[in-house]
């Protein structure tokens, strides 16, 4: 995977995980039930699958576990990166941590700076 593609791909999953979490933020979790994209969580995407278990109220070291042996399965570096990416929204998530401290703490998982990241105008400080 080259760089365009793993910021690409890093927009994407970004923008899906503060979109439920503001959802979330305004409606509760349950509402974000609706957002789940079933065909993904069925192929195991960790965000979306691992969405389920929070608003099943599954306790977060079981959804840990279990989200962190899938991603340990990952032998791509850069999708093992956007796993835990992924990994880290559903726990923010479940955390109910604010959508702005969500964005700081995903960037952190990359080399983008916040300068040059696409969600910069959003969460300028």
């Amino acid at each position: 995977m080259n760089r365009d593609e793993f910021v690409e791909r890093y927009v994407n999953i970004v923008q899906r995980a503060l979109d439920c979490a503001e959802k979330a933020r305004r409606e509760g979790l349950l509402a974000v039930e609706d957002e789940i994209v079933g065909e993904k969580a069925e192929k195991r995407d960790i965000f979306e699958y691992g969405l389920r278990f929070v608003i099943d109220g599954i306790d977060p070291e079981v959804v840990e576990k279990i989200l962190s042996n899938i991603v340990d399965q990952e032998k791509d570096e850069q999708m093992k990166k956007l796993k835990t990416i992924q990994k880290e929204a559903v726990h923010a998530m479940q955390e109910g941590m604010h959508p702005r401290l969500i964005y700081f703490l995903l960037n952190s998982y990359t080399d983008i700076a916040i300068e040059d990241d696409v969600f910069r105008k959003t969460w300028e400080m």
